[in-house]
């Protein structure tokens, strides 16, 4: 063999290993699932900002989470489009200079990946802290338990990039190899699927913790499925994470812009599966506008939800205020089209799919009569026993020329004669059910 002569092949080294490309497959997932849940994201927002008005932390973090994973997919688009999902000793052998631009970006992408799939957990814990009311104990562990999970997460970050130094040796081919020194390979994969069962035990435990206090409460078993299933589908990323696992000592191959084309592609699907998943709680009054009806609590007939007859749509029949008038009426009022929440809110879990006030137990929220000038009268009932008092009101059943749709709900208010001053029957008060 000349001098001017290339070296042989390996054996293994065919025409058809050079061609052999997963980079199709790694575009199309990453692409088609993160415009799903942006879709979702999307629908999202537009149910908190245009139907029941308000934003919460949770949205904020899951808008970060969805603006990550889209910094995630172009990045991984750079580096497959540039030679991640071919073979390394193929790409070696014909092109280099894409070689590396595929390792590095294939390693930039990790970390917005992780943003992408470990915000969401921190979004699912502001949503259930704010409408399962759990005890003060409970709320630090769950807060504790995704804190941790998310800075274990983040700690492959500086794992990934200092297992080797310098740092920019993992993707300079021209760097010598004899002046790199690198952590043994299976310190990082170690450490990667210690991180992902965390990941998945946090999600589960999220999904889980919901059910089971919904399972206690005193709804339909139509209802408590419904909500179970819609805060408990973040078990799938649960089932995700776990598989992803076995996707992680990709990161010590030999081949490592071949075997890796798996591990970013469920890097993605992880995290477009737990935006989802975060997301679907919330939409319930998006499905009413849509369909008129509350699909997936059961109920029928929701032609008018959330629309007063003056036109003014809105979603939040659930915000009363109940007011003492002249000693024995109480109305339950409705101003412009939308009910006065300046003194009682029934709560954020009546907002979205959930029509159940945890805090008060077992309740359902009240149809709104749609009035924009008239208020529903109570009458009231009063029993004295000792030194309290109960107020029971019913609301009374729409005369037959109201062409609405009502549920009556009797409302009990009791409090101690101690508590009421000379001045009480001069004064207003409110309950939220």
């Amino acid at each position: 063999m000349s001098a001017n002569e290339a070296p042989p092949l390996p054996p293994h080294v065919t025409p058809e290993y050079i061609a052999a490309t997963r980079v199709p497959v790694i575009m199309g997932v990453i692409i088609s699932v993160s415009i799903v849940s942006t879709v979702f994201v999307g629908a999202r927002i537009f149910t908190r900002t245009r139907l029941t008005g308000n934003m919460f932390l949770d949205d904020y973090l899951v808008m970060v989470a969805a603006a990550s994973q889209w910094v995630c997919v172009g990045l991984a688009s750079t580096a497959a489009l540039n030679g991640n999902g071919r073979h390394f000793d193929a790409m070696l052998l014909t092109q280099p200079e894409k070689l590396e631009k595929a390792l590095l970006f294939t390693l930039l992408n990790f970390p917005f990946g992780i943003l992408a799939f470990g915000l969401p957990k921190l979004a699912v814990v502001a949503l259930l802290t704010r409408i399962m009311n759990p005890s003060r104990a409970h709320k630090f562990f769950l807060w504790g338990l995704s804190l941790l999970c998310v800075v274990v997460l983040l700690g492959c970050v500086p794992m990934l990039f200092g297992q080797c130094t310098p740092a920019y040796s993992q993707w300079d081919l021209s760097f010598p190899p004899d002046k790199k020194k690198c952590w043994p390979k299976h310190v990082l994969v170690d450490y990667a699927i210690a991180s992902g069962a965390l990941s998945a035990f946090t999600d589960l435990y999220l999904a889980v913790y919901p059910a089971i206090v919904l399972w206690s409460l005193q709804l339909n078993m139509k209802k408590k499925i419904a909500l179970s299933v819609a805060l408990g589908i973040g078990s799938i990323s649960a089932v995700v994470a776990i598989y992803k696992c076995t996707r992680l000592p990709s990161l010590a191959s030999e081949d490592f812009t071949w075997n890796t084309a798996d591990l970013v592609i469920w890097t993605v699907v992880e995290a477009a599966v737990i935006i989802i998943a975060c997301c679907i709680p919330l939409l319930q009054p998006l499905v009413d506008l849509m369909f008129g009806r509350r699909t997936l609590t059961g109920s029928k007939g929701y032609k008018n939800y959330g629309s007063s007859r003056d036109g003014s749509a809105h979603l939040r029949s659930h915000d009363i205020e109940l007011e003492k008038k002249g000693g024995a009426s109480n109305a339950l009022s409705s101003k412009g089209g939308r009910t006065d929440v300046s003194r009682i809110h029934a709560g954020d879990f009546d907002d979205d799919l959930m029509q159940t006030r945890m805090e008060t137990g077992s309740q359902e929220s009240i149809l709104q009569r749609g009035s924009s000038d008239n208020s529903m009268k109570l009458p009231m009932q009063t029993n004295t026993q000792g030194d309290s008092r109960k107020h029971v009101m019913r609301a009374p059943p729409p005369t037959a020329h109201e062409n609405v749709i009502m549920k009556t709900q009797e409302v009990t208010v009791s409090y101690s004669q101690s508590q009421l001053g000379p001045d009480a029957q001069n004064k207003n008060w409110g309950t939220a059910v």
